[in-house]
């Protein structure tokens, strides 16, 4: 099958198909999207060789499987279920797990996937395959406010207007929070309130002002920094992104100012599948462009453009 394989460079090469272990099902992929993070290990984040990509919908092709026939998304943490972390109620930090597309496992810019049906979720028949490919980056927006338990009125700052800052702005709006989303971008802040979104330039935030909340979004080393330097002393600092250049942030601030800092990687499905089924959330938006997928090596290289949100890829074209 074709597939997208990254060794030092991105190149569409044969390979064979995946063979199902234990517990696992084939999944023919339908759709799939390029994250922020694709771009980063392309950059040498993870030190990944293989398959890319960890975002997708497809349709289980297992024939003796309950789930056989059905569209579904799923996640992208594959863990062995028997170590502590697991046993304690923390399998997506599994000490052996592998991470689709990113760290061990075949990533799903191909043909087919195997992947444990457990991690799999079935799309309601309302949302259409192009936003429910929204559904992992969706779930770890979602994540930071299933984490934080904070109340509405504490004024929140988004840093970041991409394709995640805009997904996380999205969930504040709808729990009522009073947040602000910032992005040296003009392009994106005036997109950004196009959609209804609380935006301003990052140019005019000015130094006094604070939040008791700071989610890094910025895909930036040194968007660490610059939230730290907006936060409320005993306020939280959330990460949520990760990059192949890593920040060196100002511990000494963060101990005198007594900071909290809350790490926020993968979410539930479940959440945002409701949120796109009831269209409380709608990312069709922030769709900037859709391509096939023999021609996803320009795919890659839209998604590298600053203006642009979430590349798609049509994987039955």
């Amino acid at each position: 099958m074709q597939a997208l394989f990254f060794d030092n460079k991105l190149v569409l090469k044969d390979i064979p198909l995946p063979e199902p272990g234990e517990g696992e099902v084939m999944v023919k992929i339908l759709y799939s999207s390029i994250c922020n993070t694709d771009l980063e290990i392309i950059k040498g984040y993870m030190g990944f060789r293989g398959v890319l990509g960890h975002e997708f919908v497809g349709q289980v092709i297992t024939g003796a499987h309950p789930l056989c026939g059905k569209t579904v998304v799923g996640g992208i943490n594959c863990s062995c279920g028997k170590c502590y972390l697991c046993l304690s109620g923390r399998p997506t930090h599994c000490n052996n797990r592998s991470v689709l597309g990113i760290a061990g496992h075949q990533g799903v810019f191909a043909g087919f996937l195997a992947l444990p049906a457990e991690n799999l979720h079935i799309v309601p028949d309302s949302v259409p395959g192009r936003l429910a490919v929204f559904t992992e980056p969706l779930a770890a927006a979602v994540e930071i406010f299933e984490q934080l338990h904070l109340k509405p009125s504490k004024p929140v700052f988004i840093f970041g207007a991409g394709k995640l800052g805009m997904l996380v702005s999205m969930v504040a709006r709808l729990q009522g929070f009073d947040y602000t989303t910032f992005d040296i971008v003009p392009g994106k802040t005036g997109f950004a309130r196009s959609l209804g979104i609380n935006a301003r330039s990052l140019q005019d935030l000015l130094p006094d002002e604070k939040a008791e909340v700071c989610i890094d979004c910025t895909g930036n080393a040194e968007g660490i920094n610059l939230a730290l330097k907006h936060l409320w002393p005993r306020g939280t600092l959330v990460l949520k992104t990760t990059v192949a250049d890593t920040a060196k942030p100002d511990l000494n601030s963060i101990v005198i100012n007594e900071f909290t800092i809350l790490g926020s990687r993968c979410g539930l499905f479940k959440p945002a599948l409701n949120l796109l089924e009831r269209k409380l959330v709608d990312p069709s938006p922030l769709i900037s462009g859709e391509f096939a997928f023999s021609d996803i090596l320009s795919a890659f290289e839209s998604a590298k453009n600053p203006l642009n949100h979430k590349i798609i890829i049509d994987h039955r074209l």
